[in-house]
């Protein structure tokens, strides 16, 4: 399968490559970019609010411009989400020239998107119909503008323009890396969309990546492996575990099964494409203890994350992370042995007991921005190094 990557978009002033999307979304004014396509949502469970919505907002996705304009406008409707009494964080669009970032800019809340928990119920809050994002001063000269929208935010875009003609950057020549994980790889808590694990790994390894983390979301769910299997891509990682323990979706008897046959899935799309399967990092205090996940709010107005289920119920089959990784690893295994191109990364070598005392998780279950890219910098290290499963000199856009 070839790895072409990204859509050119036009916009009533100028034109824009999109990338690190899978499907774009017609919206009143303008295109909104979504990470799983649209045509894969009739699939999504009856109550299915907050899947629709970590699935619209914008991790890892970026647009990227030719110009030689100093002052770049970028006319966007940017919605927050809310779940229950829970605001997500709003985050910041990041432009970079060359790599370098050169501007940084707080996104706008123009409406808020309230969903009832488990998502049965949802409403929009307008707040303003658009908001004008300014990048000023860029460097003179023609140049490449990449613009990294919010991680946790669904963003419409609308307009761009400049004090120069704008248009739509041609596309990279590197390879494409497709991620799929949690929470934990969508990292709605870093501080900017450039702090993103993925979004680090890629940078290091110089790789384009498509960021499918989803909060809460990773499922194994069939739709999502049949998305990846139409998606060019030059290697694939998939980071497992957290959800299903946390929501208590799987077992010891059926969690792995699902795993070798959503990567059955993906292989109908990618017979020879490199996996990586990685386990769930450490989840401290919870890690020996099944689900179901429960929430303690705390007198600081912080909160504290943790499994609530019954330790009794794992001699009957209740899945703690502790036994997912074995379970991941055990797939590997069993694939490796039969001449699959796939490996395996333990997620306690991204963040595990050693790192407790200098990372402490603020709410015991997601990183905060350092360890985002700390993580980022240990994937790259693991996987795309010389000395990685997967060097990154072994790759290459398409397999050319």
């Amino acid at each position: 399968m070839t790895s072409d990557h990204g859509s050119t978009v036009s916009l009533p002033s100028g034109s824009i490559r999109l990338e690190g999307h899978l499907d774009v979304m017609p919206v009143p004014g303008g295109v909104r970019p979504i990470r799983i396509p649209v045509r894969q949502w009739p699939h999504f469970p009856p109550v299915a609010g907050i899947l629709r919505a970590v699935a619209s907002n914008a991790s890892g996705v970026r647009l990227r411009v030719q110009t030689e304009a100093t002052r770049v406008t970028l006319t966007v409707r940017c919605t927050r989400l809310q779940i229950g009494e829970a605001l997500r964080p709003t985050g910041e669009f990041v432009a970079r020239v060359d790599g370098a970032t050169v501007a940084s800019v707080p996104a706008p809340v123009d409406q808020t998107l309230l969903i009832s928990f488990p998502g049965e119920e949802a409403s929009v809050v307008s707040h303003s119909d658009s908001s004008v994002i300014e990048f000023a001063p860029l460097p003179a000269g023609p140049k490449t503008v990449t613009v990294f929208l919010p991680q946790s935010m669904t963003v419409d875009l609308l307009d761009i323009a400049g004090d120069a003609p704008v248009v739509a950057a041609s596309g990279t020549t590197r390879p494409v890396w497709l991620h799929h994980g949690s929470s934990i790889s969508h990292c709605a808590e870093a501080d900017a969309p450039t702090d993103v694990w993925p979004v680090v790994t890629a940078d290091l390894a110089d790789l384009d990546v498509i960021n499918l983390g989803f909060g809460g979301q990773c499922m194994l769910d069939p739709f999502v492996a049949d998305a990846i299997a139409a998606t060019p891509a030059d290697v694939i990682s998939i980071k497992v575990g957290v959800n299903i323990v946390g929501a208590r979706s799987m077992d010891q008897r059926t969690f792995a099964p699902a795993l070798h046959g959503f990567i059955d899935r993906i292989r109908a799309g990618h017979p020879d494409t490199p996996i990586v399967l990685c386990s769930s990092i450490l989840w401290p205090g919870s890690d020996d203890t099944p689900g179901p996940s429960d929430v303690d709010f705390l007198a600081d107005g912080g909160i504290r994350c943790f499994t609530a289920g019954d330790p009794a119920d794992i001699p009957k089959g209740a899945l703690t992370l502790a036994e997912s990784r074995r379970h991941v690893a055990h797939v590997v295994e069993v694939r490796r042995k039969a001449g699959e191109s796939i490996s395996y990364v333990d997620g306690l070598d991204l963040y595990g007991p050693a790192d407790v005392a200098r990372h402490p998780l603020p709410d015991s279950l997601h990183p905060d921005t350092a360890l985002y890219r700390e993580m980022g910098r240990r994937f790259a290290a693991r996987v795309f190094s010389e000395h990685g499963s997967v060097p990154r000199s072994t790759l290459s856009r398409g397999g050319a």
